[in-house]
């Protein structure tokens, strides 16, 4: 047999065989790893929990709602995206696709679907004074993390160089997790479990740094969580692809098509594609594979903006029932929209900031120009809105509406116009800089 033709044939035995296989670490110095089938079907449950949490957000503003909906959406997001990167983490580390580790992987993914069902009752009760955390969300995050206590202690078995950092993940979910089931069991009074919630969270965002830096690192691969967290980016701003062919099937089915819905559905996907290409500036991949040391801070930045991308869904979300209920005024509509796209907006700056270990003030009158659009946005709303709700039939109010959407997706395009001009010339300056 001829060097090619065994080299297919060991290939094959390993991606069509998926018997037990030794958990032993992958090489953290692997170049051009690629994101794996599995990872890409696990993503998508969570794209569903993203859209379930904003689709409730939305609801919640539309009701009135606001100050409760977006501390149970801060919770939603916060136990969404940090079960994902506790998976990604792991999976980076020891992904070994055997049968066993496919198994766990599918159970975590029942685990979402079961969190998604959690996530409409988490809203419901905090909106009207309750804890947003609840027996139904918290099963399903048992489903979710439990796969991965055992996944971590079968690590610490057959990996032995990493055994001490293996185990302490695995006591570090399964503590977490026990306060998160008795924040949703015991009858403690909202602002003790409020509480209790905030110091879980920040629990489990200071015990992977400590535990890292006195114990070493799993064998993750920096490149690999770089194009990870890329995916998920994307795959999540297919959620404002979604929110805004909803915003104009709403509109057209009360007027049909008009020179409003065209400007709306435009002013949508420049918005979804403003914001894709303005994270991709980040080099995110090229500089963590140079320096796989700032890819704490890099992956906690994501936090936000994960929950920022799918708001900007719930924002149009906002503005589809603005246009059917005709009870909502455009103000609201306006700060829907323009809050989570300037969170993200300022994030991807912080992004940067991170990722390049520079803090480089040339780019904060970039930063000014591209949310200028976005204050000129509510303040056009809370001008000429007067506190009147948004009706198709009249056209100063469907004009306003109109203005409001694309001043929105004006920032993110001043964002992208920004960078492609003035924003490269201040990365390559970082670099050198770090060089």
């Amino acid at each position: 047999m001829s060097e090619d033709a065994s080299e297919l044939s060991s290939r094959l035995r390993h991606e069509l065989r998926h018997r037990l296989r030794p958990m032993t670490g992958r090489d953290p110095g692997e170049k051009d790893r690629s994101t794996t089938p599995l990872e890409l079907l696990y993503d998508l449950t969570y794209v569903l929990a993203f859209a379930v949490a904003a689709e409730q957000l939305a609801h919640q503003i539309t009701e009135g709602h606001v100050g409760p909906a977006i501390g149970a959406y801060a919770f939603a997001i916060f136990a969404i995206t940090w079960a994902w990167m506790n998976f990604t983490w792991f999976a980076s580390s020891y992904d070994n696709d055997d049968a066993l580790f496919r198994a766990a992987t599918l159970i975590q993914m029942i685990g979402v679907i079961v969190l998604s069902f959690g996530l409409p009752v988490s809203f419901d009760t905090t909106a009207e004074g309750g804890s947003p955390n609840n027996l139904l969300l918290v099963v399903g995050y048992v489903v979710m993390r439990v796969p991965l206590i055992a996944l971590w202690l079968r690590a610490a078995r057959q990996d032995e160089a990493h055994r001490r950092i293996a185990v302490a993940y695995a006591v570090a979910i399964a503590v977490a997790q026990t306060g998160w089931l008795l924040s949703a069991v015991l009858p403690l009074p909202v602002p003790v479990i409020i509480a209790l919630l905030v110091v879980l969270a920040l629990g489990e965002l200071v015990a992977p740094v400590v535990m890292e830096r006195r114990l070493g690192s799993p064998p993750w691969n920096a490149g690999h969580i770089a194009e990870r967290f890329s995916l998920l980016t994307l795959i999540t701003l297919g959620e404002v692809v979604a929110a805004t062919t909803a915003a104009v099937a709403a509109l057209t089915s009360s007027r049909g098509w008009t020179p409003a819905a065209v400007v709306i559905i435009a002013s949508g996907l420049v918005l979804a594609a403003a914001l894709w290409w303005a994270y991709f500036l980040v080099p995110s991949r090229p500089i963590l594979e140079r320096w796989p040391a700032r890819t704490f801070g890099w992956r906690y930045a994501h936090l936000p903006i994960f929950g920022a991308i799918a708001a900007v869904g719930a924002g149009l979300r906002v503005a589809t029932a603005a246009v059917e209920e005709h009870e909502l005024p455009v103000l609201r509509v306006a700060l829907a929209l323009a809050v989570p796209v300037a969170t993200l907006i300022i994030m991807i700056f912080v992004t940067w900031s991170v990722l390049m270990r520079s803090y480089d003030l040339t780019h904060v009158p970039l930063l000014v120009v591209s949310l200028l659009p976005l204050v000129a946005a509510v303040v056009l709303a809370w001008l000429l809105g007067s506190g009147e709700p948004v009706d198709p039939a009249d056209g100063r109010s469907l004009t306003l509406l109109v203005s409001v959407v694309v001043l929105v997706a004006l920032s993110a395009l001043v964002e992208v116009v920004g960078h492609e001009t003035v924003g490269f010339s201040h990365t390559m300056r970082a670099l050198d800089r770090g060089r």
